[in-house]
C-alpha cells in the first residue's frame, strides 16, 4: 500500500472554504456608519473592501481609519464583533465542491482550521454550513486579536496534533496563509478561487497553486 503523501493538513476559512465577503463587507460598513468615519466621502462598496477578507480585524481597521489611536482601533473591533456574530457570520456561503473536497481529503487524514477570525466566529461559521465534522481542531484569534501572527496560530496547531512538517500541508487563498506555512516547513497550496490573485500566491512562495477544490484534492491525495 502507498504511504499517504500528507496525514495533516490545515486548511483556512474565509476565501478557501466560504466566500464570506458579504458579512464582512457589511459589517465593516456598519462600523464606518456608527463611527462616521466616512464623513462626506461614500461608504466603501462590497467591491472596494474585497481586500479586507484575510487579514486580522485591528489592521483592517487600522487601514480603513487611517488611524493608530488603539482605542479608536478596539471599538471598531466591538462594533465589528457585536454584528458579525449574530448576522455577518450567516451571510457566507460556501464555495461549490468544497464539501466533497473536505470529506475526500479527510480520508486517512486529520484536517486543521487555522483562520484569523475570532475562534468563536470560525465555530459557527463551521457549524452554520455543517462543516465542524471534518475538522480535529480549530484555531483562530481571541477578542484580543491573539496571536496576531497567522504563523503562531499554525505553530500551536501543529504542536497540539503533534503534526509533522515533512507530513502537513496547509490551504489558503492569501499571502497571509502562503507566508505563514512556508515559515513552518509545511507543503502550501494557494487557491485562486478566493480572494488572493495568483501573481500573490506565487509571489509568497505557494508550492502549489490551485484554482478548483476538485484541483486540491489532486495536489493533497496523488
Amino acid at each position: 500500500m502507498a504511504r499517504t503523501k500528507f496525514d495533516s493538513v490545515l486548511f483556512d476559512l474565509d476565501g478557501t472554504l466560504t466566500d464570506s465577503l458579504p458579512g464582512i463587507a457589511r459589517s465593516i460598513q456598519n462600523v464606518l456608519r456608527i463611527l462616521g468615519a466616512a464623513g462626506s466621502t461614500a461608504i466603501p462598496s462590497e467591491e472596494e473592501l474585497r481586500w479586507c477578507v484575510g487579514p486580522p480585524l485591528r489592521e483592517l481597521f487600522q487601514r480603513l481609519l487611517m488611524t493608530t489611536d488603539q482605542s479608536l482601533i478596539e471599538r471598531a473591533v466591538e462594533l465589528y464583533i457585536a454584528r458579525y456574530e449574530v448576522i455577518g457570520f450567516r451571510e457566507s456561503r460556501v464555495y461549490p465542491g468544497v464539501p466533497e473536497m473536505l470529506a475526500t481529503v479527510a480520508v486517512g487524514r486529520r484536517l486543521i482550521l487555522v483562520t484569523s477570525k475570532l475562534t468563536e466566529s470560525a465555530e459557527k461559521v463551521l457549524a452554520e454550513f455543517s462543516l465542524r465534522k471534518y475538522f480535529a481542531g480549530v484555531y483562530g484569534t481571541d477578542r484580543h486579536g491573539k496571536p496576531s501572527d497567522k504563523a503562531e496560530l499554525v505553530r500551536t496547531a501543529m504542536t497540539r496534533h503533534q503534526c509533522s512538517p515533512p507530513t502537513t500541508a496547509i490551504v489558503g487563498d492569501r499571502h497571509h496563509d502562503i507566508i505563514a506555512g512556508k515559515s513552518n516547513g509545511l507543503f502550501v497550496v494557494g487557491v485562486t478561487y478566493g480572494y488572493g490573485t495568483r501573481e500573490e500566491l506565487t509571489k509568497a512562495g505557494a508550492n502549489q497553486i490551485c484554482n478548483t477544490p476538485t484541483e486540491v484534492i489532486a495536489a493533497l491525495t496523488t
